[in-house]
């Protein structure tokens, strides 16, 4: 099966958790951060500092044939700008650039 990335730049709240966002991309593609069972696309996320902003990197795999919708649910999830954690705090971020067109990477 095809694995892809995608990135975008974000900017955190002061107080924000960063690991919120991972959680939303999470949420996303899976319902909720915890769940039972392998993910339906399985994904991985981190954040590389990129000057006052950080690079969103999502790495994930699905059948091309999914991959418009794996995309759009991470673009939604960035694009919320905020995610409530397990804290049950909302911890928010700024997109601060387009999605990246998705990559396949080997």
């Amino acid at each position: 099966m095809p694995r892809y990335r995608i990135t975008a730049d974000v900017v955190f709240d002061a107080e924000a958790d960063t690991r919120a966002l991972g959680g939303a991309v999470t949420v996303a593609l899976c319902g909720h951060w915890e769940h039972e069972g392998e993910c339906q696309w399985p994904h991985y996320s981190k954040l590389a500092q990129q000057g006052d902003m950080q690079q969103l990197i999502v790495e994930f795999t699905c059948p091309a044939d999914e991959l418009d919708e794996v995309v759009g649910r991470i673009s939604q999830a960035i694009a919320l700008g905020k995610q409530c954690g397990p804290d049950g705090l909302e911890h928010s971020w700024r997109q601060c650039s387009e999605l990246s067109p998705a990559i396949e990477i080997s």
